[in-house]
Order: structure tokens, then sequence, then C-alpha cells
């Protein structure tokens, strides 16, 4: 793969070197008046030529850091709840750099046992998820995330992160095997915290349906009971009738 880029790249540059030769040597014939060379329009077209195609091979830019399109569904979402333009565009470039720490950290899982051991008992890259969708369903209360978004997950992929480093060392001591435990403790409580984040982001939900099943019991209490109050009603008329 290597081999055929440095190929094309030495066909760019002889391609610009002829285009270039010919492109002087017609505008100096021109300038004497004397009438061009063909290959003064064929080097023309080869300089064209090698400028789009080194255009068209150049690789993508990376797209980290980038904020996806917004969606019509998720544009109504925000909109439904009130949200301002700027607002929204705050919300989703907070919700994009989190989409891309929790990436990260899903990434550091797969590239260490004792990291994917930690999340399959306690789940820091499922909760996370779970939490950032939490967030993206009630953006009006993203202050309550802060502690998540700013201080728990990015330390979590900080720790994450430099622990992969020092796992990789070629010489392990005392002292290195005793930080990678003491790390592991330390990722272990940080992912407990996120569960905790998580419950107590959505506690309004629990206690709105408990309100909810409450009101619902309610009524239906209310509805069970009317037709015996109903049927004593037309019992006293009877007996007043009579």
């Amino acid at each position: 793969m290597s081999h055929k880029k440095r190929s094309w790249g030495w066909l760019s540059i002889v391609l610009l070197i002829l285009a270039g030769s010919t492109l002087i040597a017609g505008t100096g014939r021109m300038c004497a008046g004397i009438p061009h060379h063909p290959m003064f329009g064929i080097g023309v077209i080869m300089l064209i030529m090698a400028f789009l195609f080194r255009k068209k091979r150049r690789p993508p830019e990376p797209t980290s850091g980038q904020i996806p399109p917004l969606s019509n569904r998720m544009q109504a979402h925000y909109r439904k709840l009130g949200m301002r333009d700027e607002d929204i565009t705050f919300f989703r470039a907070q919700m994009a750099e989190a989409r891309e720490k929790i990436d990260h950290l899903q990434a550091n899982v797969e590239k260490s046992p004792k990291l994917k051991a930690v999340d399959l008992n306690y789940g820091m890259v499922r909760v996370s998820q779970a939490m950032f969708q939490a967030i993206v369903d009630d953006p009006m209360h993203l202050a309550n995330a802060g502690d998540f978004l700013y201080r728990h997950l990015p330390s979590l992929v900080n720790l994450t992160d430099k622990y992969i480093e020092i796992s990789h060392h070629e010489v392990k001591t005392k002292d290195t095997w005793t930080v990678l435990a003491k790390s592991i403790e330390v990722i272990t409580q940080l992912s407990q915290t996120i569960q905790a984040d998580y419950t107590a982001f959505v506690h309004s939900d629990l206690t709105d349906m408990d309100a909810e099943m409450t009101t619902a019991e309610r009524a239906i209490h209310e509805k069970d009971s009317q037709p015996q109050d109903n049927d004593q009603a037309a019992a006293d008329g009877k007996d007043d009738h009579a």
C-alpha cells in the first residue's frame, strides 16, 4: 500500500514538472509572437489532472470532536422542551464531547482483561451510555449531570488511559504492580460512583412514575366503588316509593 502511495506521489511530481515546463515554454513563445506548440495545451491539462488527482487522494480530515447533524426528530424534541437555538447548540456540543469520551472508554476496556472484568461487574460503559441517553432525553436537567460529565467520566477515561499505558511497560517492578492494583480499585470506585450518578439523575422519573401510579390506582378504586353507590341510591329510592 505504501509503495503504491509513493509511486503515485512521484507520478504527480513528474506530471507537475512536465506541465510546468510546457506552460513556461508556451508562455514564452506567445510573448514572442510565435504560435504556441500543441504540447502547451496538453501540459496545462496534465497540470490540472495532477492537481485534481492529488486532491482526490488526500486522506479525509479527522472527525474527532465534530457534532453530528441534527435530525428532525431530535430538533422537534428539543423544540418541544422550549429550548432555543443557542441552548440546543451548547447542549449538543457537550453531549458530543461526552459521546467521544464514552467511546474512548469503551475502546480502553477492550484493550485490557482487568478493565473488562471491572466493566463486567459494574457496567461502567453500559451505565455511562445509559446516563448519556437519559441526559439526551431530559436536556433541561443538564446541570444535574455536571458531576458525571465534567468530573467522573473524564477521570475514568484518564485513569483507564494511564492504566493501559503502565500495563504495557516491558519491565514491571513491585511499585508498578502496586500502582496498577490501586488504579483498578479507584476505577472500580468511579464505576460505582457513575452508577450513583445515573440513579440520582433518573430519580425524578421514578418519582413521577410513583405519582402517576398513585393517581391511576385512586381512579381505579373510585370507579370500582361507583356502581355500589349507584345500587345503594337505587335501593334507597325504592324504599321511598314504598
